[in-house]
């Protein structure tokens, strides 16, 4: 299931068959994607993010940050950096802010 995809299609006042009309798919696919375990492809998780303006993250349901941010998305990260990213991305949001105050403390030390 796709577990934002039903409050997004719905803020935007679209419904499953216009989004499916959208996609070039079926409204039943809409359907399962919504209320199943049904998974779109990769290809169509990213056109759903593009068309509601949010990451894959945010519409599977790994984060609860919406928007893509244009300027990381201009910055060319090394693909450590990059690794990191993922790594922080996937940790609950109270550990998330533990490595963020970490990091902080480390940065003020040196």
């Amino acid at each position: 299931m796709v577990k934002n995809l039903r409050l997004l299609r719905e803020e935007a006042g679209l419904s499953q068959q216009k989004l499916a009309d959208m996609l070039n798919i079926s409204q039943q696919a809409i359907f399962k994607y919504e209320k199943t375990a049904n998974e779109p492809d990769i290809a169509t998780l990213i056109r759903l993010a593009e068309i509601f303006n949010v990451t894959v993250d945010y519409l599977i349901g790994n984060t609860e940050i919406r928007e893509r941010n244009a300027k990381c998305s201009a910055v060319m990260l090394t693909e450590s950096e990059a690794e990191h990213i993922r790594k922080w991305r996937s940790l609950p949001s109270p550990i998330q802010d533990n490595v963020d105050e970490l990091i902080a403390n480390i940065i003020a030390k040196i």
